[in-house]
């Protein structure tokens, strides 16, 4: 099993510019030294209230605080950019971490992003699906042509190509049966997100894997997951500490951005806490997120987990640290 510090850059409007990169940087040291894997962070644009560092500057500067750390896109809204652009980009990142990189790609879903960039979800989804495309076909040919609905490329080369041989690999979020059957024909493996629990995921995890096969593609798709993790002494002390956090997480802000709309239980993100809890967040004593991730493997296979500490509204940044050394010398290490 490998771990990546899921770091989150989205805060209030309140909170000073300059504050925002040093907490990142002391989080992503913390998690280099204590045996995580990898770091990562999301990407959105034009949230009212809220404001967050542009992806990849923010993990180009992080690459220089990691000693050993992969660096990752979880995700990259590639429905809303140019793929020329996004595979020198991404290409430049692999070189500058030394050929450790991951990036997962997602359409992006809200209203008021696909406003931002004047595009329909139609226009998102061609841009999307034919990225993907030239995004790999840049990254391992020169003088690429291609001619789409969306893009159309003539002679085009970016250079530096990825350190990584063959290329990065990439991984699709997905959250309905028929995007998560496309990332298994499309990407190297799906991309699941925080938010559906286990019982559903164990479902499309089998989608995933026939749709792999029934495309002719050798090996498995990889099934890296994201989920909110808190790590304390007891279950009493994280469940208390995270509590509040997640709830107003997942009732207001995923509700708002109809998170929800995509689960076979709309409601579902509305739930008791103890019941939203169970089979979707890594939460309680050392022992405790243990058995939670060894279910994960058993159940779904999963060999690379993407846990989050740090949420909006989150905890205090020493709280979020002290939870992430935890998750390194008792979780991590015993595994």
């Amino acid at each position: 099993m490998k771990f990546c510090v899921q770091l989150n850059p989205q805060v209030s409007i309140d909170k000073p510019g300059p504050s925002l990169m040093p907490t990142l940087i002391d989080q992503v040291r913390v998690a280099d030294a204590v045996g995580f894997d990898a770091f990562s962070m999301g990407d959105h644009y034009n949230i009212p209230g809220l404001q967050r560092l542009n992806q990849v500057s923010a993990l180009a500067r992080l690459c220089a605080e990691a000693k050993h750390c992969a660096v990752g896109t979880a995700v990259m809204l590639l429905g809303l950019r140019h793929p020329v652009t996004v595979a020198s980009e991404l290409a430049s990142l692999d070189v500058l971490n030394e050929g450790k990189s991951f990036f997962a790609f997602g359409l992006g879903y809200r209203d008021d992003e696909l406003n931002a960039f004047n595009l329909t979800k139609n226009q998102r989804f061609n841009r999307f699906v034919e990225g993907v495309e030239i995004v790999k076909k840049l990254w391992t040919e020169d003088g690429v042509n291609y001619q789409g609905k969306a893009f159309k490329l003539k002679n085009v080369s970016v250079d530096p190509k990825p350190l990584q041989k063959p290329r990065p690999p990439i991984w699709l979020a997905a959250n309905t049966d028929a995007a998560v059957e496309r990332a298994a024909r499309i990407g190297d493996g799906w991309m699941i997100g925080p938010h559906s629990a286990i019982d559903e995921l164990q479902r499309q995890v089998e989608l995933c894997r026939n749709a792999w096969s029934a495309a002719g593609k050798a090996g498995a798709p990889a099934v890296p997951i994201i989920r909110e993790t808190f790590v304390a002494k007891t279950r009493k002390e994280a469940v208390e500490k995270a509590r509040p956090c997640m709830e107003q997480l997942y009732r207001a802000i995923y509700v708002k951005w109809k998170q929800n709309e995509a689960m076979s239980d709309p409601g579902e993100l509305s739930w008791a806490f103890d019941k939203l809890a169970r089979g979707r967040f890594i939460l309680g004593s050392p022992e405790e997120c243990l058995d939670q991730i060894k279910e994960y493997e058993g159940r779904l296979g999963v060999s690379y987990m993407l846990p989050r500490f740090d949420w909006t509204p989150g905890l205090a940044q020493e709280e979020i640290l002290a939870s992430m050394r935890l998750f390194g010398e008792k979780v991590i290490q015993r595994l």
